[in-house]
């Protein structure tokens, strides 16, 4: 019997192989295709531990600030926004491309946070974007 795209919520029409949504989900957590439809981008992040909170750093450079949308779900951290196409400053005449490797468009990243991060109160934790990097502070349970 087959079973429709809604039904098992697969696209029929997507490129990746058969078993690849539960590696996804496995990968990035259950939620990352429900929050982050479609094929955006993922931006490089680092996580650290100190000895009262975790710290998370996201590159994001030439992400306009009010771009940026950083939620927390079930013990995920969320963040999704969007990069417009980098372009020469004041091109002078035609310009052709050549080579493009930084990715533009919509980025979406789900990452699991440890057991002992305190997401009670989310007022506490703190983010600030400076330099084209994306710092995320977030507090250990005591």
């Amino acid at each position: 019997m087959m079973q429709s795209a809604q039904a098992t919520g697969r696209d029929s029409s997507s490129p990746r192989p058969q078993g690849m949504d539960r590696w996804v989900d496995h990968v990035l957590g259950a939620g990352y295709r429900r929050y982050c439809p479609g094929e955006p981008w993922a931006p490089s992040i680092n996580l650290y531990e100190g000895s009262k909170q975790y710290y998370m750093v996201v590159d994001l450079a030439g992400v306009v600030a009010e771009e940026i949308d950083l939620r927390v779900d079930e013990g995920f951290l969320l963040l999704s926004g969007s990069r417009a196409t980098p372009t020469p400053p004041r091109p002078c005449g035609q310009v052709r491309l050549h080579l493009m490797e930084i990715d533009h468009g919509r980025f979406c990243r789900s990452v699991k946070l440890p057991p002992d991060a305190d997401l009670s109160d989310v007022e506490a934790i703190d983010a600030s974007y400076r330099s084209g990097l994306l710092w995320v502070r977030i507090p250990k349970r005591r």
